[in-house]
């Protein structure tokens, strides 16, 4: 606001200094002038008859002559000055439409309204730097499942055009660089209830500079940052970025996964997607020699990783320094037909186009058809806009980078205990991921599910705490019941996880009791988390069914029942 005085009072200073000496000339001019009243006496215009007309005449409104008619003189004076008033106010009103239409004053207005947005955000949120592809997944993830944030962008056209998005713009947007200390101050960082920052912008070192400014300034808020570069990666994490998602590192130990087990792929797929959305179908990559097209940051990656796992692969990239590290190479584009031939496409099991161009990727997808239709093909998809390209190619399995860093930046933030319970199953033996695939698969009908925790503390422990008082124990079967209905009916989730202090135990069963302190993170439909929740902000629905108690409704009722039978 002081910003906004500021600039206004420079700009207008002048005007107001010519408004207030004409204002001031006419109306003592009027004062001094005599004129004569309805019986011919002399009379002079007071100071508020005075000050009267010469507003309405300066705003050309001629409301006529007052409060008697003027003599010649006061009519001359009035003719003298009535053009003066008029040219001030319209150069007057000019400036201050100068004023609004000046890029550097819509700024400051901007970020006046920012900044008042961001102090009556009183709910938890998290600073989103960056807003292209990746930040508007996450952005709308985060709407998605109830969550609030703030958006540091620093191209403008990018802003105005999320504007028009429905959801997008009821989000507070700053068009900065969210790598400068006032932008993030700005945009929440000193509030307590900022949870962190994520930052997804395009460029490795701006995400270094943005995560090493919110740590020094805020060391124990929690930084969620992209990189691709081994090298940033690593500066990153060693002052403290709580997160650094390497998209074509994560790419490459899913694939990893798929190939040794698609059922525990398949399984981790469905609990990393967005809610809703249709559940994956099982895919099976098949053993054997892989052809890996470009050794970028991405195809270097995966190569590396498939050949630590022990699969056998043939590497071609254009650059032959790029080519000695691998056994088994050729140098080319793999766009090209003789290429594939020479690096043993007939032979080979499955094909992953990973140049950083994505009409070089379907170019090796459709020529590596041609030559073997029996491959599993992975391409690697760089722009968005390409979406219906590389569905029309048919690949098995697309690597979007975007897609991929949303989905592990939402897993992370909005349900903290997924990422251990996924490290847990990957040690687990197939016929475990094989019977929680069947467990989820009876709940989610179909359709990615929703995770939510359940932290039994506070208000919602109350149910629990008076059945402690009356001996009775309460165990997950009893929080996932329908409690609306008379009948026993499960609600459509599961649990995942159960969290007692350091303790984590992993798919517990429903006659695992429940304490208070516990919390329990569930995968399931949306309609089976909003009666849990209903059912633990009503303590009377809990008791009703796990201790066939039943609670007065009324306030004093039951503070009397507590006190005559919960002693």
């Amino acid at each position: 606001m002081n910003d906004i005085l500021w600039l206004t009072m420079r700009r207008m200073r002048l005007p107001l200094i010519l408004l207030l000496l004409v204002f001031g000339i006419s109306m003592f001019g009027m004062m001094l002038i005599p004129g004569i009243d309805a019986e011919g006496n002399v009379y002079h215009l007071n100071f508020l008859e005075a000050a009267y007309f010469v507003a309405f005449m300066s705003t050309t409104i001629g409301f006529g002559e007052i409060p008697y008619a003027f003599t010649d003189a006061q009519r001359l004076f009035v003719f003298s000055v009535i053009y003066l008033n008029v040219g001030t106010w319209l150069y007057s009103a000019g400036t201050i439409l100068g004023l609004f239409l000046d890029a550097r004053f819509r700024a400051v207005m901007t970020r006046s309204r920012f900044s008042r947005r961001i102090e009556w955000l009183g709910d938890p949120f998290y600073i989103v730097c960056g807003l292209g592809d990746t930040g508007e997944q996450i952005i709308l993830g985060l709407e998605q499942r109830n969550l609030h944030a703030s958006i540091i962008e620093i191209r403008e056209d990018r802003l105005h055009s999320l504007q028009l998005h429905q959801t997008i713009s009821d989000f507070p947007m700053l068009n900065a660089d969210a790598g400068n200390k006032e932008a993030l101050m700005a945009a929440g960082l000193k509030k307590d209830n900022c949870l962190g920052v994520i930052t997804t912008t395009n460029d490795d070192h701006t995400n270094l500079k943005i995560a090493i400014t919110a740590k020094l300034l805020f060391p124990d808020k929690t930084v969620l940052a992209r990189c691709e570069s081994e090298t940033i990666a690593a500066n990153m994490e060693s002052f403290g970025t709580n997160y650094v998602i390497d998209p074509y590192e994560i790419f490459a130990e899913r694939l990893e996964l798929a190939i040794h087990s698609s059922v525990k792929y398949l399984v981790q797929d469905w609990l990393i997607a967005v809610p809703g959305t249709e559940l994956r179908k099982e895919i099976k990559p098949p053993d054997g020699r892989w052809i890996i097209c470009g050794l970028g940051r991405f195809g270097s990656k995966v190569a590396r990783r498939m050949l630590k796992a022990g699969v056998d692969i043939t590497v071609i990239d254009v650059r032959e320094h790029l080519l000695e590290e691998f056994p088994s190479s050729v140098q080319g584009r793999g766009t090209e037909a003789h290429t594939l031939r020479e690096a043993g496409i007939e032979d080979a099991v499955g094909i992953i186009a990973g140049t950083g161009d994505d009409v070089d990727n379907l170019s090796i997808i459709m020529t590596a058809r041609d030559l073997n239709p029996d491959l599993f093909f992975v391409g690697r998809q760089e722009k968005r806009n390409n979406d219906d390209l590389f569905k029309a190619a048919k690949a098995d399995l697309i690597a979007r980078r975007s897609h991929i860093v949303a989905r592990r930046i939402l897993a992370l933030v909005t349900t903290p205990l997924l990422r251990p319970f996924l490290e847990f199953m990957i040690h687990q033996k197939d016929s475990w991921a094989q019977r929680l695939e069947h467990q989820l698969k009876a709940v989610l009908k179909g359709h990615a599910p929703n995770l939510w925790l359940v932290d039994i503390r506070g208000v919602d422990a109350e149910g629990l705490r008076i059945c402690r008082k009356l001996n009775i124990s309460v165990n997950i079967g009893d929080l996932s019941h329908n409690t609306r209905l008379e009948e026993n009916q499960h609600l459509s989730c599961l649990c995942l996880v159960l969290e007692r202090g350091s303790q984590r135990i992993f798919l517990p069963g429903d006659d695992y009791e429940i304490k208070e302190g516990d919390r329990l993170l569930f995968a399931g439909r949306s309609s089976a988390r909003k009666e849990m929740f209903w059912t633990l902000s009503d303590p009377n629905r809990l008791l009703s069914y796990s201790a066939g108690v039943n609670l007065p409704r009324g306030a004093i009722w039951r503070w009397w029942y507590k006190k005559k039978n919960l002693k």
